[in-house]
């Protein structure tokens, strides 16, 4: 099986960046998980923020909701000071609650639709 979906995670000071595009499998999710796990055991305990770009993000099969899932449980535990999630539609957000219902959890949270308007909120958080 091969990845489905397109991703980049980066670190910029305190702020996580994680872009999502396309259609995710659970081979994609876990990547980008995997990924942001190992950004955010560098910073060593120290708070950071999220912000999640899904502009372009298309939605995820059902395992990959499963991992995502998973993975938001265990960043509920880090030391994240605040998350903000730039979508496009409002169904994508409730698609996301409805299946990975850990979000719901998440504290300091935001939703936007606008990427600007994310970032700008999540930089008075940190």
């Amino acid at each position: 099986m091969v990845e489905h979906g397109t991703y980049t995670v980066e670190l910029e000071g305190s702020m996580l960046k994680v872009t999502l595009v396309g259609m995710f499998n659970d081979l994609a999710t876990e990547a980008v998980c995997s990924q942001i796990e190992a950004l955010v055991d560098s910073l060593n305990g120290q708070g950071f923020g999220l912000l999640f770009d899904c502009t372009a993000y298309e939605g995820s099969t059902p395992d990959a909701h499963k991992v995502s899932n998973q993975h938001i449980l265990w960043l509920n535990r880090q030391n994240c000071l605040a998350r903000a999630m730039a979508y496009n539609h409002k169904i994508q957000v409730d698609i996301v609650k409805n299946a990975q219902p850990a979000v719901l959890q998440l504290k300091n949270r935001q939703e936007f639709y606008n990427l600007q308007d994310a970032r700008n909120w999540l930089l008075t958080q940190l």
